[in-house]
C-alpha cells in the first residue's frame, strides 16, 4: 500500500470513528454473515427514509441513532438529542449518510471485502473504534454522574439574563459623518424641521456619508453595537426626548444623529430556554470533571514522557554560540592562519635582543 493510500484510509478511519461511532450502521456494513437477524432488527426501527435500487438502506431509527452518537461524541453537545437540530442540520447529515450509503453499494459491487488491503485497513479500523468506544464510555459515565440543580440554573439566568435576548429593543440610529464643523452645523439648521426625513436628506447630502447604526441600548452586544462610536452611544443613551436630532465630536469628525423609535428589549423566559442552560452547566462542569479525573489518574499511574523528542534540534554551531564560544575563541588565531609563539619562544627571543644591539655598536 503505498504512502498516499494508507494516508488516505487511515484519515476516513478517524472521520468515521469520531462521527459514526459503533452501533450507527457503519458497524453493520462490517458485521459478519451470521447476525443477519440483528442486522434486520436495527435497519427495521421506523419509515424508511431512503432506498437504492428498491432495497431500503436508510430506516428513521437509524438516522435518529447516527445523529445521537454523533453528538455524544461531542463534548460541546453531549446530553442533546436528535430532536433538537434543527431540520435544516438533520438534512444536511442525512444527505451526507446518501452519499456515504452510495459508495457502499459501489464498494459491495466490487467486492471489496475481499480485497486484501481493504481487510488490512479494517482490522487497523477495529482497533480505533474499540479505542474511540472506550474513551466515549469512559466520559459518558463521568457525564450522567453530573447533576444540575434547579437553584443553579435560575441563578445563572438572574446573573446572565442580559445575555438572552429574545427581541432586541432600544433605540434606532442613524448619523451622517461631516468632515468640518460647519457642514454637521448646517445639515443640523436644515433637518431640525424634517425630523422625520432625516435619512432621506442625509442620504442626498453629498458633503456628508450616511450610515445606519441600528438598534442601540444598554445591553446590545456583538459586532454592530461595538461598531457605534463611544460618543454616539453615550448621546442616544442620554436621551430624554425622542426623536432626537443631535451633532456629536467623534475624534476629528463631526456627526448629526437622529435616535427615535424606542423599543424594549424583550427577553427568553426561563422556561423557553431552561433545557439549553442546564445542557451548558453541565457540559461546564463535566470539562471541569474530567481534568480532575485525569488529575487523579496521573497520580495512581507512572506516566513518563520523552520531552527529547518535542523540543528543537538545535546545530553544532548553535550549542557553541548559546555557551558562550565562539569558533575564533576555540581555534585561536592558527584558525585565522596567524603563526602562533609559545611563551618560551617569546622569551628567548626578547633576551637576545640585547646581545644583538651590542653587536651591531661593535661593528659600528
Amino acid at each position: 500500500m503505498d504512502k498516499t493510500s494508507k494516508t488516505m484510509i487511515h484519515g476516513s478511519v478517524v472521520l468515521l470513528s469520531l462521527i459514526l461511532l459503533p452501533g450507527c450502521g457503519i458497524l453493520d456494513f462490517f458485521k459478519k454473515k451470521e447476525e443477519p437477524q440483528k442486522v434486520e432488527a436495527v435497519k427495521a426501527e421506523g419509515v424508511v427514509l431512503c432506498s437504492i435500487d428498491s432495497k431500503p438502506v436508510i430506516h428513521e431509527g437509524s438516522f435518529n441513532k447516527n445523529i445521537n452518537q454523533m453528538l455524544q461524541a461531542s463534548p460541546y453537545f453531549r446530553g442533546a438529542g436528535a430532536d433538537a437540530l434543527p431540520l435544516s442540520i438533520k438534512r444536511k447529515f442525512f444527505d451526507e449518510l446518501v452519499k456515504q450509503e452510495l459508495i457502499i453499494v459501489d464498494a459491495n459491487k466490487g467486492n471489496i471485502e475481499k480485497d486484501a488491503e481493504f481487510i488490512k485497513a479494517y482490522h487497523e479500523m477495529k482497533d480505533l473504534l474499540k479505542r474511540s468506544l472506550k474513551i466515549q464510555f469512559f466520559e459518558k459515565k463521568l457525564y450522567d454522574g453530573i447533576k444540575i440543580e434547579a437553584s443553579d440554573v435560575q441563578k445563572h439566568y438572574s446573573e446572565n439574563k442580559e445575555h438572552y435576548v429574545k427581541v432586541a429593543g432600544g433605540v434606532l440610529v442613524s448619523g451622517i459623518k461631516f468632515d468640518q464643523d460647519a457642514q454637521a452645523t448646517s445639515f443640523v439648521g436644515n433637518v431640525k424641521s424634517h425630523v422625520d426625513e432625516f435619512d432621506k436628506l442625509a442620504k442626498e447630502n453629498k458633503s456628508g456619508k450616511f450610515k445606519e447604526f441600528g438598534r442601540v441600548s444598554k445591553e446590545s452586544r456583538g459586532f454592530n453595537f461595538e461598531a457605534v462610536p463611544a460618543p454616539i452611544k453615550e448621546a442616544v443613551l442620554a436621551a430624554h426626548k425622542l426623536p432626537m436630532v443631535e451633532k456629536v465630536k467623534v475624534g476629528k469628525e463631526f456627526w448629526v444623529i437622529k435616535a427615535a423609535d424606542k423599543k424594549e428589549t424583550v427577553y427568553f423566559n426561563l422556561d423557553e430556554i431552561k433545557q439549553q442552560i442546564e445542557g451548558m452547566l453541565k457540559n461546564n462542569k463535566f470539562k471541569d470533571a474530567l481534568d480532575g479525573k485525569i488529575k487523579e489518574l496521573r497520580g495512581s499511574h507512572a506516566v513518563v514522557v520523552n520531552e527529547d523528542y518535542f523540543k528543537e534540534k538545535k546545530s553544532a554551531e548553535g550549542e557553541k554560540k548559546e555557551n558562550g564560544e565562539s569558533k575564533e575563541d576555540k581555534e585561536g588565531p592558527a584558525a585565522e592562519g596567524k603563526p602562533v609563539e609559545s611563551g618560551a619562544a617569546t622569551a628567548a627571543q626578547n633576551a637576545a635582543k640585547p646581545v644583538q644591539n651590542q653587536q651591531k655598536a661593535a661593528t659600528a
